[in-house]
């Protein structure tokens, strides 16, 4: 599934709905150059809406800390909200989910660019002790 990228403004803060993959090829050139054109207009305070990424590899997430870096120089900010547990999941094992500021939802990735707002980040701690239960099996099922 290819890429699409739908734009939204609320507060000054742009936000970006991405649907369907981001990774190796069309998808992260598409993001990249769509990422350019925002700076290119001084959009530098920036929320993705993760929840419709089917796929994201390691392609994916390198676009996203060359995003990240570049805000961060440019005195800007990302921020990601609804970002899938198999997504997060690949942060932690690349031990990257205290890199980027991540919101369960978008409501608070936008209050997150506004200091005198609270904001509950996702809990990684909490994240990681799921990942880290055994599955449950049902009784019955093992023969």
């Amino acid at each position: 599934m290819s890429l699409e990228i739908h734009h939204r403004e609320r507060e000054g803060i742009e936000i970006l709905n991405l649907e369907g993959n981001l990774t190796l090829g069309e998808e992260d050139i598409l993001f990249r150059d769509e990422f350019q054109r925002l700076l290119n207009l001084g959009r530098h305070k920036v929320v993705l809406n993760c929840k419709d990424i089917e796929q994201l590899d390691s392609v994916g997430v390198g676009t996203l800390i060359w995003v990240q870096e570049t805000l961060e120089k440019l005195g800007g900010n990302l921020a990601l909200a609804n970002v899938k547990l198999e997504h997060l999941e690949l942060l932690v094992v690349l031990k990257l989910e205290a890199f980027f500021a991540v919101f369960d939802h978008e409501n608070e990735a936008v209050n997150s660019f506004f200091p005198e707002r609270q904001v509950a980040r996702v809990d990684v701690l909490k994240l990681v002790r799921t990942l880290m239960k055994p599955e449950k099996r049902t009784e019955g099922k093992q023969k």
